[in-house]
């Protein structure tokens, strides 16, 4: 019984999502075939398929004729995508950044004697 079941679920999947559903309409072919050959006598079915699937315009339009039913005549495209969504993520850091101080200051005024910083620039004396 699951054999069954299973071989069902397969030939539905099959069927429906592939071009195996156009093995399906083979027998709408050979009827059609049938149609044609009792109306025109003697056809090929190398011709008749010619007729049907290079030059539709040199077929002619006769009524109750199911072009729609034969095999590959119509175009079913199925589509399957799959969406995943991607959670969008903004980096902001929190942590900033602390300005750094020392025990000792590394310049402050009151470091630097005007007097020496003066000097610097005067001419050599003698004496």
């Amino acid at each position: 019984m699951k054999r069954t079941i299973a071989i069902f679920f397969l030939f539905t999947f099959l069927s429906a999502n592939t071009m195996f559903g156009e093995v399906i309409k083979l027998p709408a072919l050979i009827q059609h075939y049938l149609e044609h050959e009792d109306l025109q006598g003697d056809i090929s079915f190398i011709n008749f398929l010619k007729e049907h699937y290079t030059n539709p315009s040199s077929h002619p339009d006769i009524p109750h004729h199911h072009h729609d039913n034969l095999p590959l005549k119509t175009l079913t495209a199925h589509s399957t995508s799959l969406v995943v969504p991607i959670p969008t993520f903004n980096v902001v850091s929190t942590a900033f950044i602390e300005s750094i101080q020392s025990a000792i200051p590394l310049y402050q005024e009151g470091n630097f004697i005007n007097n020496y910083l003066s000097q610097i620039w005067q001419p050599p004396r003698l004496g």
